[in-house]
Parts: structure tokens; C-alpha cells; sequence
């Protein structure tokens, strides 16, 4: 599985913006229907959404949305 999280937290404090970033993960459903939508806020401005029923996958595509969002990382 790709580690876009890590690879993006590295980056931010690479560059000294570690403090910028702050998610938002809430859960909807229940049960067997739970949906996490997780998103990547960098300096008050979202940027990345995910919607998967594991938290963990949507924060890692939210995290990859960032990346891209960055120029770090091609579509």
C-alpha cells in the first residue's frame, strides 16, 4: 500500500510547515455501511477529500489528492 501520509508529512516537515496540517475523519453510516470521509487541510485551505470504507484508505487518498495538488506527484 502506498504511503502517501508518510510521504507527505515528510515532506511538510522538510519544509518546515509541519504545524500547517491538520485532517478532519468522520465517520457515516453504520455497521456494514460505515464510510469514513477523511480530509487533508494544509494552512486552513482543504486540500484533498476521500470517501472509503476503511479510514485509513481515505486518509491515504486524501493525503495523495494533496501530493498532487503540491506538484509532488503525478495523476
Amino acid at each position: 500500500m502506498p504511503r502517501y501520509v508518510v510521504d507527505l508529512n515528510n515532506y511538510l516537515q522538510k519544509q518546515g510547515q509541519l504545524a500547517a496540517l491538520r485532517w478532519t475523519e468522520v465517520p457515516a453510516g453504520a455497521g456494514n455501511n460505515m464510510q469514513w470521509t477523511a480530509s487533508c487541510i494544509l494552512n486552513d485551505e482543504v486540500m484533498g477529500t476521500a470517501t472509503s470504507k476503511q479510514k485509513s484508505a481515505a486518509k491515504e487518498e486524501a493525503a495523495r489528492q494533496t501530493l498532487v495538488r503540491l506538484g509532488l506527484l503525478s495523476e
